[in-house]
């Protein structure tokens, strides 16, 4: 296990250039693009609430309000995502430059597990019309459900942040996981190109492929260096011409 490991960070620490110019190059791309090109978007919020017409004075809802409200808030939840009451926001408030398709791609309505309470989030990449969009599809589901389903009573509980964050991956966010990905990429690369390569280079090699110690090794010689060594050859005379020209 030991000898494998070692194994392992031989071949990371060969390859050592790749994958640092891997996670590079791919960190900062993905960190540019995310600072200059991706653009932060922002969540409103609105809340129901729904209880039924008649409220106890002193406790505010009777025992079977709540089970009605649970009951109803999954049927409201399909209802305000429908046409009859999209296709009045944008006929209502066309100052919202708004289609309905448009609008249905943006707002997203959940509700509260064993409450009788829905959420509707819209976003958009100003907070201000986000606002804008929540409150206007909340204030034509609430006088446009009675309409349809004549039972309990909806109350709206707006939500408003002075400084909303965006609910996006911040661009910070971004480069964290493309630098984790581009780590596990570049590594399992460098495996991959370890286990492509049979050539040998190395005297670990020689042993890893002949099982053999290496007792000697010629290092490495520069072709320079062989060139030089060559015309030093050429232009030494023969020891034959040498010995007739001291004879004479």
């Amino acid at each position: 296990m030991e000898s494998e490991l070692k194994e392992y960070m031989h071949i990371v620490k060969k390859r050592l250039w790749l994958i640092l110019l891997i996670v590079l190059v791919i960190s900062a791309a993905t960190g540019a693009y995310s600072y200059l090109m991706v653009k932060p978007q922002y969540e409103a919020n609105n809340k129901f609430i729904v209880t039924n017409n008649q409220i106890d004075p002193k406790t505010g809802l009777k025992s079977n309000d709540v089970d009605m409200g649970i009951r109803l808030v999954y049927t409201y939840k399909e209802i305000i995502s429908t046409t009859a009451i999209l296709e009045k926001v944008v006929a209502g408030y066309p100052q919202l430059h708004l289609s309905t398709s448009k609008l249905l791609n943006m707002i997203k309505v959940d509700t509260v597990n064993d409450t009788p309470v829905m959420t509707i989030a819209v976003r958009d990449y100003s907070y201000a019309n986000a606002v804008k969009v929540a409150n206007a599809v909340s204030e034509v589901f609430k006088s446009e459900v009675p309409r349809i389903v004549q039972a309990g009573k909806i109350t709206i509980l707006y939500e408003t942040i002075d400084n909303p964050d965006p609910v996006n991956p911040s661009p910070m966010m971004y480069t964290i996981i493309a630098f984790i990905a581009s780590l596990i990429l570049s590594i399992g690369l460098a495996f991959l190109l370890e286990y492509l390569d049979d050539s040998i280079k190395t005297d670990r090699d020689v042993e890893a492929a002949l099982g053999l110690t290496t007792l000697a090794m010629i290092k490495h010689i520069k072709p320079k260096d062989l060139r030089q060594k060559g015309s030093a050859k050429s232009n030494r005379k023969p020891a034959k011409d040498l010995s007739a020209s001291l004879n004479r």
